[in-house]
């Protein structure tokens, strides 16, 4: 797979090299871009797929220093600069949907789209709840390691006996991650609040949430309509891990939502030059 460096950090990436507009897929904690096979042997057929290992997991290299949201962010604009890449579509699942707010809040002009999947712009109430689940993460990471953790998450991820495969891809992904750099960003999680600069915002962004999601659908209900051009879709019948446990599902709304805005922006532009 190809990399980059920033800041001396190997960063690495991959990309379909196809003929459509870029799509760049944000993975979540613990897991890597390959995670999202499903949806790259979907939508490659009319998007060029990118997708980035953010340090510390799959092939990149560890973090140096504090993580924020700020500093992935800044990982994924200069991906996308190494790539020139102007625009992009980027969707993120849990950590990596809260990298994609971070950039609808800071840089909105590299972006065409957002797709925001399972997470959110923050905790604006029951911070302590959040914190004290990171505590107790944390604890269990320092006293076990990352291994340990994964075999408690996975079968809240992957609960039906069917998908066993998901659950040991899962304990794959995280077996290869950076035990520094997960403690690092898991403190990040508990700082990050981006409902102030996601208020109003003009990108256009679909937000999935599945109905068993850790987080309720009401909360993403709420951020949804604070911003100013999105839309709340509810994806059945599956849980925190919706692009691997309800692909179908995921690929079809990310298409269509891609497709319609796709659409209005090319005709905006005919109109335009025609006049």
């Amino acid at each position: 797979m190809p990399y980059f460096f920033r800041d001396g950090r190997k960063l690495q990436f991959s990309d379909t090299r196809g003929q459509g507009e870029p799509l760049l897929l944000l993975h979540g904690l613990g897991s890597r871009g390959s995670d999202w096979q499903p949806q790259i042997a979907s939508l490659a057929s009319e998007f060029r797929i990118l997708t980035l290992d953010f340090p510390g997991h799959g092939e990149s290299a560890p973090a140096a220093g504090l993580v924020t949201m700020e500093v992935l962010a800044a990982d994924v604009l200069a991906l996308l600069d190494h790539l020139a890449v102007d625009r992009a579509h980027v969707a993120g699942l849990s950590l990596g949907g809260m990298v994609t707010l971070q950039l609808v809040a800071s840089h909105p002009h590299r972006l065409r789209t957002v797709t925001v999947i399972n997470s959110g712009p923050g905790m604006k109430s029951g911070r302590w709840r959040l914190w004290l689940l990171i505590a107790l993460r944390a604890l269990l990471i320092r006293s076990c390691g990352l291994t340990a953790l994964a075999k408690r998450i996975a079968p809240k991820l992957f609960p039906n006996p069917a998908q066993q495969a998901l659950r040991e891809e899962f304990l794959q992904s995280i077996a290869v991650a950076d035990r520094g750099t997960y403690l690092k960003i898991l403190r990040a999680i508990g700082r990050f609040n981006v409902w102030p600069g996601i208020a109003g915002s003009s990108v256009p962004a679909l937000i999935l949430s599945a109905d068993r999601d850790y987080t309720p659908i009401a909360y993403k209900a709420a951020y949804t309509a604070a911003m100013g051009n999105a839309q709340l879709t509810v994806i059945e019948n599956s849980g925190h891990a919706s692009p691997m446990d309800a692909p179908d599902q995921c690929n079809l709304n990310i298409r269509t939502f891609l497709r319609t805005h796709t659409a209005k922006e090319g005709a905006v532009i005919a109109q335009v030059t025609a006049n």
